[in-house]
């Protein structure tokens, strides 16, 4: 087995679980890391046994390697993801794929010009429960779609971090790429606001209405209470002419009550099942290795064309709410 080679740009908080995996996927290695924080690159270097970098071009000059893991802050992944596809190699962003149309369209681009693979992290296309509410409307389980509701509210206490970027770039980015995975069009009309409390703006909701009719709405917010039993409040429902479908979080299939804590955690990001680690992000990265060492110049789950489109609505929405009309999209078939 051909062993893939690593570069890893950006050792933030979710870094961290993307190296738990990428510790246990075979033929992989993370052979270089790079951070604008010389201490946190020396020492995740170390721990790999890797080569420690301040600057991304500098490591693409020095190192070998077979992929480019782009792990930025959400407005700074075009300039590593440019040089990873100038290199040659695959690239592996996390989404959003950029927070700036023009800069989505322009990596796209270059990724096609160049045959290189592009995947961006939507591992929500890897959760059991989305993919079932996937494969029961592709089956017309359901009939007829008429409406979609979902909710992302994440714990406020991480708001700092990610006050950085809209909301519906980090939270409602996964809605919308769910949206148009089931409905496999763009909408024609998006309409939008966006509220904000005394530590910025934290909630933006969207209506976004289909070219047969269907209406999606998504509600993206940092308001989940500290006190909440789960990481986040989480609700997806689908209505249509013969049945409904749902799923959410927490879902209560594992409680634990102490004197300290109720907790409800998550069983599908990332969970250790007898010492191997199992879950949507693992999946989604063993994902992304089998399309390097199999040579794809795309994935057939995760194919930039639709990170572009996800990207698309999101403008439109911030478009619509900063200027407080509806904005028209061209329909497009996906």
């Amino acid at each position: 087995m051909k062993e893939i080679k690593l570069g890893i740009v950006g050792l933030g908080r979710f870094a961290q679980l993307h190296l738990q995996c990428y510790r246990q996927i075979p033929g992989v290695s993370v052979a270089a890391v790079c951070d604008v924080r010389a201490e946190a690159a020396q020492e995740t270097a170390q721990q790999f046994g890797s080569k420690a970098y301040t600057d991304p071009l500098e490591m693409l000059r020095n190192e070998q390697l077979d992929a480019l893991i782009v792990l930025t802050p959400e407005p700074l992944h075009y300039d590593a993801v440019m040089a990873g596809i100038d290199a040659g190699l695959a690239v592996f962003v996390e989404k959003p794929l950029a927070t700036d149309l023009a800069d989505a369209e322009r990596m796209v681009t270059a990724a096609a010009q160049r045959n290189t693979l592009l995947v961006v992290g939507h591992a929500t296309r890897f959760d059991p429960r989305n993919l079932q509410l996937k494969q029961a409307i592709d089956a017309g389980k359901i009939g007829r779609i008429r409406s979609i509701y979902a909710r992302r509210s994440d714990g406020r206490q991480f708001f700092h971090i990610y006050k950085r970027t809209p909301a519906i770039y980090t939270l409602g980015i996964h809605d919308i790429d769910q949206i148009l995975w089931y409905m496999r069009e763009l909408p024609i009309e998006v309409y939008a606001k966006s509220s904000s409390s005394d530590v910025g703006e934290d909630m933006v909701l969207a209506m976004l209405t289909f070219q047969n009719g269907v209406v999606a709405v998504i509600d993206s917010n940092w308001m989940t209470p500290n006190a909440w039993p789960a990481g986040q409040d989480q609700t997806t429902h689908i209505m249509g002419d013969s049945g409904q479908l749902s799923m959410g979080h927490p879902d209560s299939a594992f409680v634990m009550s102490t004197e300290d804590r109720h907790e409800i955690p998550s069983l599908y990001t990332l969970n250790n099942i007898h010492g191997k680690l199992q879950g949507s992000l693992y999946s989604e990265l063993e994902h992304f290795i089998d399309c390097v060492r199999d040579g794809r110049s795309s994935s057939p789950i995760l194919p930039a064309q639709d990170a572009l489109r996800v990207v698309k609505v999101a403008d439109a929405i911030v478009r619509s709410y900063t200027e407080q009309k509806p904005v028209l999209l061209e329909p497009e078939q996906l």
